[in-house]
């Protein structure tokens, strides 16, 4: 079950709101534009299989996620780092950035946080399998697996190509307690 954690942008260790039904997650985060639901995964996938397998797995899902989004691209976000190694794409990720696409994150497996810094409070979403956000495009946003993280996330974009994200200076995301932390 996915789960928001909403903070205030001046204390960011201390939550101001966290909420677990799935009712109260889409009317929350419909009142600032994001939208939110839950689409059941159709084939079981794992984190640390090949970009190659996870999309043969769920091109049918996909396909059908870009048409009734209106989506042109696909990306796969596939990490696996149980020994927390270290992950260079799990660290990029946790950057604060944006892109000029709109896009729709959808979790296949595993689980993390997507924060979405929206001005004065920042989302933080725990998507875990099946959960699905739209990212309105420009907005500042960063993922976080945790010290061990471990996802499969698609994410699908307006445009044909994967556009490019521009990294927001400053360390916000370093501010708040990192996912597993919590």
């Amino acid at each position: 079950m996915s789960s928001l954690i909403v903070f205030h942008h001046v204390t960011p260790q201390v939550p101001n709101k966290l909420l677990t039904h799935e009712e109260d997650i889409v009317s929350t985060l419909a009142a600032v534009g994001i939208t939110y639901t839950e689409i059941p995964v159709q084939e079981r996938v794992n984190p640390g299989e090949s970009d190659d397998l996870l999309l043969q797995a769920s091109r049918s899902q996909l396909d059908q996620l870009q048409a009734d989004y209106a989506m042109a691209s696909i990306q796969l976000l596939n990490v696996c780092d149980e020994r927390g190694e270290g992950n260079a794409l799990a660290d990029s990720l946790r950057k604060e950035q944006r892109c000029a696409a709109k896009q729709v994150v959808y979790c296949l497996a595993g689980r993390g946080q997507l924060m979405l810094n929206l001005g004065e409070y920042i989302y933080g979403v725990v998507l875990e399998k099946q959960g699905l956000v739209v990212v309105p495009a420009d907005t500042a946003f960063w993922l976080d697996g945790g010290e061990n993280p471990r996802f499969a996330l698609a994410r699908l974009f307006e445009t044909a190509q994967i556009p490019d994200f521009e990294v927001v200076d400053g360390d916000f995301p370093g501010r708040f307690y990192r996912f597993d932390q919590f």
